[in-house]
């Protein structure tokens, strides 16, 4: 389905029906876009689009359909929609997160032909973008949290793109279920082929990506197809891209620029059409930084970047998990306890922890599995530590009460981040109690921090940027 998706607004593209395709979350976060270049990552201090109308579905979820935009409401357009002389619009939301948005550049106005198309391609996006939903304990999607909820449409979105992913997080948060899932939804015919870079000594790298010619070296004693091969019109995926060797990383950089490559001992280029997913636990900006990885690669994989939370960040998704995967139980009840000792535990490994945990009590305890049993199999000390360490007063009580007696946002807790004397996580937990605190309505929680309101989009588009939106 996303293929055919692809494939149709590439052509409306192609016959210039649309001047520019957009998929943005409820949150403004845009997602995917193809068309003329726009500007910025979300649609409170991008350019390049009709931002009146965007705000217009934002605000009630419905369909807009407008033509001829700028003669009916110029005063409400950006200056870059105005500039780039945008004249129809039509925005669709496809699911409960998402919004399909197209335009017409400087087309005069679409025609009912080309509306009914866009209906119908909105309508193909929701059904897909459904079915992932649908499918989440398939490939390991498991959970009703914002965060699994928001994953699950950027797999579908991600879909449809040829473009690298880089996939970060901790070691068992599932981002190998994520790129299979990715390939899955993308339709291609390939292979999805794994490279276990940790397990690959380093002299062999470039045969066992690449391939080789027989006698290329001493132990070559016949041709061998190489890894890239195997994923000829498929998706390769890198688990742990920072163990690749760094002089294969130029190689691997130009493979991915050109989708050319030489087999080892052979001077014949070779080419195939292949998706990169990578994936990592380390920071690889640190890792460029102490020169461990290549600069250019890292941005170049970078294009759609992926982090997946940690289970602790989203233990509402635990007993999803658990329900899922209850077979590993093997018909033992849950008894006295488990829920308790299951959601206050860290889960330092975890998915990949908790479904070890399951299979080991489904094998060694006996029936009901309570809250004392499944403890003795938990490093129940050592996640003490780690739950004594992020213990931390938030200080929302502190700044409430400076608010009150009518500070305001700015120099009480944006100043102090700006010049790192407050950190992300202090920033996010004061922004959550104030949020609660406005009935999570943000026009209310900005009117208690005594912010102006023309200065609702450029709080909008900073809470995003740096990462401290409170609803996530």
């Amino acid at each position: 389905m996303l293929e055919l998706i692809k494939e149709k607004i590439w052509d409306i593209l192609k016959q210039k029906k649309i001047s520019l395709v957009m998929i943005y979350d409820r949150f403004g976060k845009i997602l995917w876009h193809r068309g003329r270049n726009i500007i910025g990552n979300n649609v409170f201090d991008g350019h390049g689009f009709c931002k009146s109308y965007i705000e217009q579905s934002l605000q009630n979820f419905q369909t807009v359909n407008v033509g001829n935009c700028i003669k009916s409401k110029p005063e409400n357009l950006s200056q870059s929609a105005v500039r780039l002389l945008v004249k129809s619009v039509v925005i669709h939301p496809v699911s409960r997160r998402s919004f399909l948005y197209m335009d017409s550049g400087a087309k005069e106005s679409f025609s009912q032909e080309d509306r009914d198309m866009f209906k119908i391609l909105g309508k193909m996006l929701e059904e897909t973008l459904g079915k992932v939903q649908g499918a989440g304990d398939v490939f390991g999607l498991t959970g009703s949290s914002d965060v699994i909820e928001e994953l699950r449409e950027i797999v579908a979105i991600y879909s449809l793109e040829d473009e690298p992913v880089l996939l970060s997080g901790e070691t068992g948060v599932g981002k190998n279920k994520i790129a299979l899932s990715i390939h899955h939804y993308s339709g291609k015919k390939g292979k999805y082929v794994i490279v276990d870079t940790p397990n690959i000594s380093t002299p062999l790298f470039e045969s066992i990506l690449f391939g080789h010619k027989k006698g290329a070296f001493t132990d070559a004693r016949f041709d061998k197809t190489g890894l890239v091969e195997e994923a000829r019109g498929g998706t390769l995926f890198f688990d742990e891209i920072s163990e690749v060797p760094l002089d294969i990383q130029s190689k691997l950089l130009r493979f991915i620029d050109t989708q050319k490559y030489y087999r080892l001992g052979e001077s014949q280029e070779r080419e195939a059409q292949v998706r990169i997913i990578a994936a990592t636990n380390r920071d690889l900006g640190l890792a460029v930084a102490n020169q461990q990885f290549r600069k250019d690669l890292f941005y170049r994989l970078n294009v759609l970047g992926v982090n997946l939370p940690p289970l602790r960040d989203r233990p509402s998704d635990i007993k999803d998990l658990v329900k899922a995967n209850i077979e590993l139980l093997r018909g033992k009840e849950l008894g006295e306890g488990f829920w308790d000792v299951m959601l206050s535990y860290n889960w330092p490994g975890n998915v990949r922890e908790l479904l070890n945990i399951l299979k080991r009590a489904g094998i060694i305890l006996s029936a009901p599995v309570t809250g004392v049993k499944i403890s003795g199999l938990l490093n129940v000390a050592e996640n003490d530590k780690v739950r004594d360490s992020n213990k931390s007063d938030s200080g929302f009580r502190d700044i409430r009460d400076k608010i009150d007696m009518g500070g305001d946002f700015w120099s009480l807790v944006w100043r102090p981040f700006i010049d790192r004397e407050m950190d992300r996580n202090r920033v996010k937990g004061i922004l959550k109690g104030f949020y609660s605190q406005s009935d999570f309505n943000f026009k209310k929680m900005i009117k208690i921090l005594n912010i102006d309101a023309s200065d609702y989009q450029k709080f909008m588009s900073l809470v995003y940027k740096y990462k401290i939106d409170p609803r996530k």
